[in-house]
């Protein structure tokens, strides 16, 4: 019997201990998707990792955390239910100041607001690269060739991460369409309707 509990014991530590490290992995792609400005996959990964540490914290004591959700279920369930609604249909926000647009995000692990900032001249530097790609007569493109076509003639690399900041807010106000994971869909007079969406940016009052 003590030898069945044992066996038992030890393949539940490798499980623990595989999940450990298969949630450790997933922080690596968090950290590295988070530099790229990837934040889809960010929010992916991060709820893949939350699920895996919830999961792991389940086998090593199931007993505790049953008696924890019976205690707390019903209160906990509209709290995070309030939070969500709130926290998710406010961010990303997208504003100009001192000529520089900002994306204000929400970092659900530190509980605070994130900002990525964006040079005009970025800014500018990127729609016209994609005006370029619209008018080549190709597309849907990925973010990976806007980034490539802003970069042709510079001798220094624009951060990735600005590039997408701008692909973002142009996503979000409905200006290029994405079609999946086969890129994004611009239109010929993206440089026109991205300078309107600066000027409505610059004049609202924050």
């Amino acid at each position: 019997m003590y030898y069945i509990l044992y066996i038992m014991k030890e393949r539940e530590d490798k499980i623990i201990e595989i999940l450990k490290k298969t949630e450790n992995d997933i922080q690596e792609v968090i950290i590295e998707a988070a530099k790229g400005g990837d934040y889809r996959s960010v929010d992916m990964a991060r709820a893949t990792a939350v699920s895996i540490k919830n999961l792991r914290s389940q086998i090593s004591n199931p007993v505790s955390n049953e008696d924890k959700r019976k205690k707390k279920d019903k209160p906990q369930i509209r709290r995070k239910k309030l939070s969500r609604k709130t926290k998710k249909s406010d961010y990303p926000q997208f504003i100009v100041k001192n000529d520089t647009l900002l994306r204000i995000g929400w970092s659900k692990k530190q509980k605070r607001e994130y900002t990525h900032k964006v040079p005009r001249y970025v800014f500018d530097k990127t729609n016209k690269s994609m005006f370029v790609l619209a008018h080549s007569g190709n597309g849907p493109f990925l973010a990976e060739q806007i980034i490539e076509q802003i970069n042709n003639n510079e001798s220094e690399a624009i951060p990735s991460y600005q590039v997408y900041v701008v692909v973002g807010m142009l996503r979000e106000t409905n200006f290029i369409k994405q079609v999946g994971r086969d890129g994004y869909i611009i239109p010929q007079d993206i440089v026109e309707k991205a300078e309107e969406k600066w000027k409505e940016l610059s004049n609202r009052r924050n």
